[in-house]
């Protein structure tokens, strides 16, 4: 019976974590346990559970008087250390990853073929649409995975589950669409990642590596300085 009841509770928790990085509700909508009992078709002990495991990643706060709800986004002093620490982890990452050389060009290069897909249908679609930038992020967010999956080191990887959740709220720049798409901009430096590693150049590699998540924060800031305008200026 114990073992069941953390299943359920692990099943519930995936289910509300897909919904949050889905970005299903809006930063600070509130998020009811009885409510997300009734629409998961449980009771409300598993969702409570996974709420407090929920709030651990950040993508969760609780809040006196409202309970739990969806965290904001991050600001830019936030924004700051994420990418700072994304570089030093990933730097790491990368240096070992070329340890796993051939392994690694084939999966950054069928990473990178599969970010071509999305970006032809980003252009030919005109009209940015949720679906989209969701698969945007998923393919970016893919190519970075290769490096942590050819490190070869358990802790790395969890790592980068930890650093996943955090760049979700990082992106969350939705109010019914989205604001800022740098979706060609990572594919190009995607690329130029990609072949300093073809070329087995590895400090070039490296550097592209660091110069592309310094562009990241560069364009991150830029959003959310955006985001904190939009929000002030009077309707």
């Amino acid at each position: 019976m114990a073992i069941r009841r953390q299943v359920l509770r692990d099943e519930v928790e995936e289910l509300i974590l897909q919904r949050l990085l889905e970005a299903r509700w809006a930063p600070g909508s509130r998020l009811s346990i009885d409510g997300l009992a009734r629409d998961l078709e449980v009771s409300p002990t598993p969702v409570r559970e996974a709420m407090v495991s929920l709030e651990r990643s950040g993508l969760v706060e609780y809040v006196a008087l409202r309970g739990y709800v969806v965290a904001p986004m991050l600001d830019v002093e936030q924004i700051t250390e994420l990418l700072e620490a994304r570089k030093t982890i990933e730097l790491a990452v990368l240096d070992r990853a070329f340890e796993h050389w051939d392994d690694l060009l084939a999966d950054l290069g069928a990473a990178q073929a599969h970010h071509a897909e999305i970006i032809d249908r980003i252009d030919t679609a005109g009209e940015v649409s949720y679906e989209l930038v969701h698969e945007h992020f998923q393919a970016d967010w893919g190519f970075h995975q290769v490096l942590y999956k050819h490190a070869d080191n358990r802790y790395l990887a969890q790592m980068f589950e930890s650093l996943s959740t955090h760049t979700h709220r990082m992106r969350q720049t939705w109010e019914g669409g989205p604001l800022q798409l740098d979706a060609r901009e990572a594919y190009e430096e995607h690329g130029t990642i990609l072949a300093k590693v073809r070329q087995h150049h590895h400090d070039a590699a490296l550097k592209a590596l660091a110069d592309h998540l310094d562009a990241v924060l560069v364009r991150s800031i830029r959003t959310s300085e955006v985001e904190a305008q939009g929000a002030t200026d009077p309707v």
